[in-house]
C-alpha cells in the first residue's frame, strides 16, 4: 500500500508541473522584427 501512495504522489506531481508549461499567456512576438498582419 505504500508503494501505492508513493507512485500516486509521484504521478500528481509530475502531472501539475507538466500541466503548468505554456499557461504563462500569449507568446510575444517583437513587432520590429517580425511584423504581423493586420487583424480585422
Amino acid at each position: 500500500m505504500r508503494i501505492f501512495w508513493k507512485h500516486l504522489i509521484i504521478f500528481a506531481l509530475i502531472s501539475t508541473s507538466l500541466s503548468a508549461c505554456g499557461l504563462k499567456g500569449d507568446l510575444y512576438i517583437p513587432e520590429r522584427q517580425y511584423p504581423q498582419p493586420k487583424q480585422q
